[in-house]
């Protein structure tokens, strides 16, 4: 993991005069300069790997750091599930989402509640692995004296950028399996978390939960999704990893970027908070992010405006978490932002499925 680089002096900086080349990828780029800044992406997962992919297509030299990871798909965490605006993010890197797309899920099982939705998984390290193609990743922490500017795509870990006051960091426990015998998608509330199984392909399933006061390995076990296939078939777990989620939401994660002398530290993707608070998906507002720092490359505040704006509804999650972890009550408003927000993933609660919902958590 990289080592945490954080120096009081760090300000919030108010332009950025050395640009890459102008290309149409994802929104207005700066206009070429004279001086080619040297950019470094410390992280790469599907947002580092996204956002390397957009700058070098936009003509940046780009050098790419990383911590090695021991799992067996080379990710932490996996997370193979994703949902609307998918296809357009992937597209827009040059590549055909339909390549990586595992299985479409049109409804969830929620605590035995049939909800319509519009999900997918996908294979995500073959689509990190396209996004980088021949990349050269540094398996090491970047020298910040010999960059202009230090991406922090770290995730939870916001190696370059200040700590998170009232930081909200979810624990998780993933598995990928094989069973014999097929199973539903299914979710899980409780314990402010959830547990799931979502089909991948050829009898592979993703399974994993995420809870803020219970252990995650004991849900599973509870469950009995892992480790007790039933009487049809066996089950192989071809890998499993422990991880954490940031739900603390962008408005709670700023600062975006400090300066620390010439050198900048931008941050994207869940660095900066950009993972729903409950629903806990992170890929699509990822990448969403990567295309909003293209977008504003040379304007910090307008980054953070952009940012802010593009995620407003993660504040009203987060005040639904401060609300359940205060153990305060909750009311109708609650359910409705449930309700809202998870259109986003084509999902039709109604109101009395919305209470229900909430109150499991």
């Amino acid at each position: 993991m990289f080592r945490r680089r954080i120096h009081a002096r760090f300000q919030l900086q108010t332009a950025f005069v050395q640009t890459c080349p102008e290309e149409d990828v994802s929104g207005p780029m700066p206009r070429k300069e004279q001086v080619e800044p040297r950019i470094a992406i410390a992280g790469a997962g599907i947002v580092g790997s996204y956002l390397y992919r957009l700058l070098v297509k936009a003509g940046c030299r780009v050098d790419l750091f990383d911590k090695k990871n021991q799992t067996r798909c080379g990710l932490y965490p996996c997370a193979w599930g994703t949902s609307r605006g998918f296809t357009e993010l992937v597209q827009a890197a040059g590549l055909d989402p339909e390549s990586y797309i595992l299985n479409r899920v049109d409804y969830l099982m929620m605590d035995e509640v049939r909800v319509p939705a519009d999900l997918k998984t996908f294979d995500k390290p073959r689509l990190v692995k396209d996004l980088l193609q021949d990349a050269e990743v540094e398996y090491s922490e970047p020298d910040l004296t010999r960059y202009d500017r230090i991406i922090d795509a770290t995730g939870v870990s916001r190696a370059f950028l200040p700590r998170i006051e009232n930081d909200i960091v979810l624990q998780c426990t993933q598995y990928r399996v094989r069973i014999d015998a097929e199973r539903k998608n299914a979710v899980r509330l409780g314990g402010i978390g959830y547990a799931w199984c979502f089909p991948l392909s050829n009898q592979t399933y993703h399974i994993g939960c995420g809870s803020l006061v219970s252990d995650p390995d004991r849900v599973i076990k509870e469950l009995g999704w892992v480790g007790n296939p039933g009487p049809r078939g066996g089950m192989d777990i071809i890998c499993g990893c422990r991880g954490r989620i940031r739900l603390a939401a962008p408005h709670r994660s700023q600062p975006f970027m400090v300066r620390d002398g010439k050198r900048e530290i931008w941050g994207v993707g869940e660095a900066i908070g950009c993972v729903a608070p409950l629903a806990g998906d992170g890929i699509v507002p990822g990448m969403k992010s990567a295309r909003i720092l293209l977008q504003n490359w040379n304007d910090p505040k307008g980054y953070a405006h952009a940012v802010l704006e593009e995620f407003a509804w993660m504040e009203h999650e987060r005040r639904v978490i401060d609300k359940v972890l205060r153990r305060k009550k909750l009311r109708l408003s609650d359910a409705w932002v449930l309700k809202k927000n998870s259109r986003r993933m084509g999902m039709r609660i109604g109101p009395r499925t919305a209470v229900k919902l909430v109150k499991a958590l």
